[in-house]
């Protein structure tokens, strides 16, 4: 905080020299990166080289000369530059963003899979990538409690919506070297020098029916009165102090400069006011990303996608996994994916927490040439579905056939009536009652060695090789 009077012949733009400042006016609102927006004119000795010599990482500092002493106003990169010449005048206008626009670059894919992981350690690994990043974290460390997904988002948009699930906000700190922001609404009372006599008081009433019906019923209409003063105090935006017997935080700062002298324009609103509406992706709302299963738990899987770093297996989000069908009683369809299996996650609406997961699209190649007779998807007229044990129900014009892995055994079901069941080693049928095999005209039972029939009182009927006939029994009756 400053009270000096400060004019335009006080300013300096490093690293640039203006000769003289026609404008200048730098914004710093919540939520926003901070703008510099200045115009004035140079030395036409330098004619082109300011423009030729700034790129994407040019630094711009604004400060304001105090004896000995440089005292901040702006720092941030160069987002446009332009001279214009008009009768051998060299004007320049440059634009430029708080440094926390380095996080506003580059749009990025990752989820964040562990929901015990906590929101300080997400955001700690989300500012990882920023070397040298100054950040105040102002939200609950609790569990993150759910499926968190980055998805075409740049960092600054994510940690936005990150924060936004605690109605907070982000804050540019504009006056400091490098990126620093407050992820939450800082606790930084100041006390202005002078009294603030002049002021417009404002209601959005439209802006709070909005939110208190869709969004936080609890808001109160008085949260929604806004104050605009003017001083020549230099405040921080997210600083608070006492105006009209309530604290009020300073929602958007301006600073401009009016008639040779830097005057600054303030927003004020109760700290209800300040809070952010839930803010969602809505670049999730129906994609899809391919992954695989690492492991299967019921009706819910983990998984592995395709935009996840390493990830373990034992703090991956169990998704639900869509059937075909299923009731609340638990009947319907269970047949879940094996492990290594490609999958899919859908996010049907905006919160990516009701993602799930379900069936790939095949990756199984066409098979050619001596190959092709077994390719079970050359003949569109055969349905199957096969394990990746080997067991396999097939359903062809012809009938439906059921086999274990490698044909060790089936069962044939055909349209013109037969049934045939066949096994390598042995073919058991039993029953708690009553087994009956009956047929309308002729029965066949064979075997290379012996037909052994018999009954648990002791009673048996064996044909064996030979043409041997041996009847076991209390009581054996002839009729031959």
């Amino acid at each position: 905080m400053a009270e000096e009077f400060i004019s335009y012949e006080n300013l300096r733009i490093y690293p640039y020299e203006f000769q003289h400042i026609k404008d200048l006016k730098i914004e710093n609102e919540i939520n926003n990166h901070g703008i510099l927006k200045v115009t004035g004119i140079i030395d036409d000795s330098l004619k082109d080289d300011y423009v030729l010599s700034t790129d994407e990482d040019t630094p711009i500092k604004v400060y304001y000369q105090k004896g000995d002493e440089s005292i901040s106003l702006f720092n941030g990169i160069v987002t446009k530059i332009r001279v214009n010449v008009i009768q051998e005048v060299y004007v320049m206008s440059i634009e430029a963003k708080s440094f926390t626009y380095m996080l506003d670059m580059y749009k990025a894919k990752r989820d964040f899979q562990n929901i015990n992981m906590t929101t300080h350690e997400l955001i700690s690994e989300v500012m990882s990538s920023y070397k040298g990043a100054v950040y105040d974290t102002n939200i609950p460390n609790e569990p993150i409690g759910k499926f968190v997904l980055q998805y075409n988002e740049t960092d600054y948009e994510f940690l936005k919506r990150i924060v936004s699930r605690y109605h907070q906000s982000i804050i540019s700190d504009i006056k400091n070297d490098g990126i620093h922001l407050y992820l939450g609404i800082p606790d930084i009372s100041i006390e202005p020098k002078k009294k603030i006599f002049n002021y417009t008081i404002s209601k959005n009433i439209k802006e709070y029916n909005d939110v208190k019906n869709n969004d936080m019923p609890e808001i109160l209409e008085t949260d929604f009165i806004m104050y605009t003063i003017k001083t020549l105090e230099v405040f921080n935006t997210g600083e608070y102090f006492d105006f009209k017997g309530h604290d009020l935080y300073i929602k958007k700062s301006i600073y401009e400069i009016d008639e040779g002298n830097l005057k600054n324009i303030y927003e004020l609103s109760p700290k209800g006011g300040i809070r952010s509406r839930r803010l969602y992706n809505m670049n999730v709302i129906g994609i899809s990303i391919n992954g695989s299963i690492l492991e299967v738990q019921r009706d819910r899987v983990k998984v592995k996608l395709e935009i996840s770093e390493e990830i373990d297996a034992s703090t991956a989000y169990c998704f639900p996994y869509a059937t075909v069908a299923s009731s609340p009683d638990g009947g319907g369809w269970y047949c879940m994916p094996e492990v290594g299996e490609r999958i899919r996650l859908n996010c049907p609406t905006k919160d990516e927490s009701k993602a799930f997961i379900v069936n790939s699209i095949g990756t199984n190649k066409r098979k050619t040439g001596a190959e092709a007779e077994n390719d079970r998807m050359s003949n569109p007229d055969i349905k199957s579905l096969k394990a990746d044990s080997g067991q396999e129900v097939k359903f062809t014009p012809n009938g439906v056939n059921i086999t274990s892995s490698g044909g060790q055994a089936s069962v044939n079901l055909n349209n013109d009536g037969t049934v045939e069941i066949t096994g390598q080693q042995n073919v058991n049928i039993s029953c708690a009652q009553s087994l009956s095999l009956r047929a309308e005209e002729e029965m066949t039972i064979c075997a290379k060695k012996s037909v052994d029939i018999q009954c648990e009182s002791g009673s048996s009927l064996v044909m064996s090789e030979g043409d041997e006939i041996l009847a076991t029994g209390t009581r054996v009756a002839n009729n031959g």
